[in-house]
């Protein structure tokens, strides 16, 4: 069956040739990528290269930042991130940070040699907030980071008011 390029309408629903129904939310970050949302599971996702098959039904080359857009078996993402760091383990949660931080680091890289995508860099952030809540439970550090983050921020607000007043660091 033949298939061309094809960029849906926002707010429309689309048959996928594999199955299942595709709400189009809006555009993506580049101008050949959409959000779409499944309707039934609500996996919501960036679509890059849609395309529209003859008998109206289409599919994507690749999609990227997909997500839930609601917690369908926990209670909590509380309970989630619990539930991960009893299943896989101090060691591999910690090798996870360990790398989804380096992801984060080469997105940036990539951002900053003009190669990188806006959602790349977000869903990379999004993963290393995850895993550093996973930190904080496996230390079982919490209030001493929320601490220090709150300490560091107000130094940082000292710091932005006296550069802008005209002052020193």
């Amino acid at each position: 069956m033949k298939r061309e390029n094809f960029d849906p309408y926002p707010g429309r629903i689309y048959e996928n040739n594999g199955g299942g129904q595709f709400i189009c939310i809006s555009g993506g970050d580049d101008p050949n990528s959409w959000i779409m949302k499944n309707i039934s599971s609500g996996w919501t996702f960036e679509a890059h290269g849609i395309g529209m098959y003859e008998d109206g039904t289409i599919d994507w080359n690749y999609s990227t930042g997909g997500y839930f857009d609601k917690m369908r078996k926990w209670e909590s993402q509380s309970e989630v991130l619990n539930e991960a760091v009893k299943t896989f383990g101090k060691e591999k949660q910690v090798d996870m940070m360990i790398e989804e931080m380096s992801e984060l680091t080469k997105a940036l890289l990539d951002e900053r040699r003009g190669r990188g995508m806006k959602i790349n860099i977000s869903e990379e952030i999004a993963d290393v907030q995850i895993m550093i809540e996973q930190m904080k439970i496996i230390f079982e550090n919490a209030d001493v980071v929320d601490g220090f983050r709150d300490e560091k921020i107000a130094r940082l607000a000292i710091r932005v008011s006296a550069l802008k007043t005209g002052g020193e660091e």
